[in-house]
């Protein structure tokens, strides 16, 4: 009920009890008075009969009370209707206004004192005050959620500077006992290469840095994305970034239609929607969907079987989508031995793209403390699959996951990382 409502509905019944009571109040007054009429005589209650006796004189302890009598008879309804305008306030201040006004004071005391760590109970009712500690608890949740965002950012700023300080100083060394060697006269062809290597390890090192700083700045803008096109765009960056193995791509929502593919045919990412299933993926298939070992000709994905009237889609922003989605399957493609698995699924209120590879699996560090900045070392497992890539040619510097982790997070969602016992690695993205 609304404050205006209760407040009208308990002064109504107050002002009813205090009229009655008054009225009650009057009538008795008058026949109190009656005891005492003008003639100054007074009724003598017997054992038998009432006798009217006359007293010319009356007493003064009778002036007094017939006098009392008459000015009750006015001042009752007033001190009664007073009694019960206060009543009422008062009742009207302890249920509808003490305990809001109680918790919006303690709110307000923890907000100022910048501690978030609590809860606004709201107060039964659905009255303007009860809204607005629903308003305040909304607050202090969003207060909270900022507050827990900018520790996170300032925290992982923290954490890459003193990443990208402590993985700059090999190259800067490196660079400096080249240049020691070039003032001694002493260059060759390795010295002049070892020393533009490090230059562009240094390049890359700054660029790494710059993107991770414009990921954290870029806004997200969600809108819906047909999930045909998430899968179209899914098969073409897998058969570019894993063209030596067999992939598989579900989506829900999507039958893909099978048919040959000529070599040389351009691709096209049109799916139409059905019910969800998977699309194999193997070597050597012609297959809407197959991306095999060292294929050079476009897919062509033509419209499957229509199982529902409107075309699923999902809500997220598609550019982060895709970044996060070309990261994972780029993290699988380099561990995998012959396959990789990439899932779309919908678990409300969640957004999920998983890629599974059957590589060595992630490291126990990664799995626990999840990804870092320049965190190559955190994947020793994942390192040795490729034992013939020198340290100074690996270029991504373990950005990948950590940049997937960022949009996440931006996103609302997070980066899960598993080992599937017996099949290898499996990075979960939730948007």
């Amino acid at each position: 009920m609304r404050l205006k409502n209760a407040l009208f509905t308990m002064m109504f019944f107050g002002l009813l009890l205090a009229s009655l009571l008054s009225v009650g109040a009057f009538i008795g007054c008058i026949q109190c008075r009656l005891f005492f009429p003008n003639n100054r005589s007074f009724m003598d209650f017997g054992q038998t009969q009432a006798v009217m006796i006359d007293q010319s004189e009356p007493s003064a302890g009778t002036e007094i009370l017939f006098l009392l009598l008459g000015i009750l008879q006015i001042a009752l309804p007033i001190l009664i209707f007073t009694a019960a305008i206060l009543i009422t306030s008062m009742l009207f201040y302890r249920v509808k206004l003490k305990e809001p006004l109680e918790i919006l004071n303690s709110g307000a005391a923890h907000i100022m004192e910048n501690d978030l760590d609590f809860a606004i109970p709201v107060p039964p009712g659905q009255d303007e005050l009860g809204q607005l500690c629903s308003a305040f608890e909304k607050m202090r949740k969003t207060l909270l959620a900022n507050n827990q965002t900018l520790w996170r950012q300032a925290e992982e700023r923290k954490r890459l500077n003193a990443a990208f300080a402590h993985d700059l100083r090999n190259p800067v060394t490196v660079l400096k006992g080249t240049s020691k060697l070039l003032r001694k006269g002493i260059h060759d062809e390795s010295t002049i290469r070892r020393l533009e290597l490090y230059t562009l390890r240094i390049e890359q090192y700054i660029e790494s840095m710059s993107s991770i700083q414009r990921l954290e700045q870029m806004p997200v803008r969600k809108k819906k994305v047909p999930c045909d096109l998430l899968y179209g765009e899914l098969v073409d960056t897998a058969r570019l970034l894993a063209p030596g193995l067999s992939c598989r791509v579900t989506v829900p929502g999507i039958t893909a239609a099978q048919r040959t593919v000529e070599p040389g045919e351009t691709s096209s990412a049109a799916i139409g929607p059905g019910e969800a299933s998977s699309a194999a993926i193997g070597p050597g298939e012609t297959s809407s969907t197959a991306i095999g070992p060292g294929e050079t000709s476009s897919t062509a994905i033509g419209y499957g079987g229509i199982e529902s009237s409107e075309m699923l889609s999902a809500e997220l922003d598609h550019g982060l989508f895709m970044i996060v989605a070309e990261n994972l399957i780029a993290n699988g493609a380099r561990f995998a031995k012959c396959k990789l698995e990439i899932t779309v699924e919908m678990k409300d209120p969640y957004i999920l793209l998983s890629v599974a590879d059957d590589g060595p699996g992630f490291s126990d560090e990664l799995i626990q403390n999840g990804p870092k900045p320049f965190g190559l070392a955190g994947e020793p497992a994942r390192d040795s699959a490729s034992p013939g890539l020198p340290a100074e040619n690996v270029s991504h510097f373990g950005m990948g996951l950590y940049s997937c982790q960022t949009i996440c997070l931006k996103h609302g969602g997070k980066l899960k990382l598993e080992n599937v016992k017996g099949h290898g690695a499996k990075a979960t993205a939730y948007f």
